[in-house]
């Protein structure tokens, strides 16, 4: 088994979280046995209520996509109306939300939280890195087993054509699990970074930034109890009391900075 660490490293200065300060609050989620509460809301609801926030948010955007060098600063929110509890970046500017995942946040602060959350994958071009360590995946996995097998089959006389082919069926089905585990989730870095600047935006756009926290919460609780809650989000964006740490460590340093925007790495 080999692990990928993403390609290129945050261009932002992140919130430098230690495992006691994780480990005290993973104590405190534990105590905490407070279930979720499910909110039964209409799609026209939920669309007016999207399209609102969603539109606030991009009206206050383009300072990030200045300092992101974010070449087009235009997004498209998308809802859809399925159970499932998702939401996620794709196409260059495309974000969807799922109301399954609306139907747990309690407020307007949370749910453009999660879209300032996608808004910040793209900006920092996370989808991209994810790619590259997918084809790095495959690459490397291909090549081992390549190796493997050649070493195994080195001083074999038996050794046919027939092998041969389910050799090279072999690669291509280890090159296809390379690319699974490459492309299976953002990093904690790039979840850091995209929380990073979803806060910087949230607060642009007017947003209370620490009721927007308690969508860390919800995260942290659809990703426990013992699987009481299905959560498609979670494979791709791992929850965890590190990112809960780390906003309120965010919310601070934007109260404290004066220019409003990220902090580059090296600053």
């Amino acid at each position: 088994m080999f692990t990928l660490a993403a390609c290129a490293g945050s261009a932002y200065q992140l919130p430098q979280v230690s495992d006691a300060e994780v480990n005290a609050l993973e104590q405190d989620f534990a105590t905490n046995d407070a279930p979720l509460k499910k909110y039964k809301r209409s799609d026209s609801h939920y669309q007016k209520r999207l399209t609102r926030i969603s539109n606030n948010l991009l009206n206050h955007v383009e300072p990030l996509c200045a300092v992101s060098d974010y070449p087009d600063c235009h997004f498209e929110v998308v809802y859809d109306n399925s159970a499932e509890v998702n939401a996620y970046a794709s196409e260059g500017y495309k974000v969807t939300i799922f109301k399954g995942l609306l139907d747990y946040l309690k407020n307007d602060d949370e749910m453009a939280a999660v879209v300032a959350h996608e808004i910040g994958h793209h900006l920092a071009n996370h989808n991209e890195e994810t790619e590259r360590n997918a084809t790095t995946g495959a690459l490397v996995s291909g090549v081992l087993t390549a190796v493997v097998l050649g070493a195994a089959n080195a001083n074999n006389p038996y050794y046919s054509s027939f092998n041969q082919q389910q050799d090279q069926q072999a690669i291509q089905d280890m090159m296809q699990v390379g690319y699974g585990i490459g492309a299976l989730s953002y990093s904690k870095e790039q979840e850091k970074e995209a929380d990073l600047l979803s806060a910087y935006l949230l607060s642009h756009a007017g947003y209370n930034l620490e009721r927007a926290q308690n969508l860390m919460w919800v995260l942290n609780k659809l990703d426990g109890d013992n699987g009481k809650y299905r959560a498609s989000l979670l494979d791709t964006h791992p929850a965890s009391p590190e990112r809960y740490i780390a906003w309120q460590m965010a919310q601070a340093e934007i109260e404290s900075n004066s220019t409003k925007l990220p902090y580059p790495k090296g600053q």
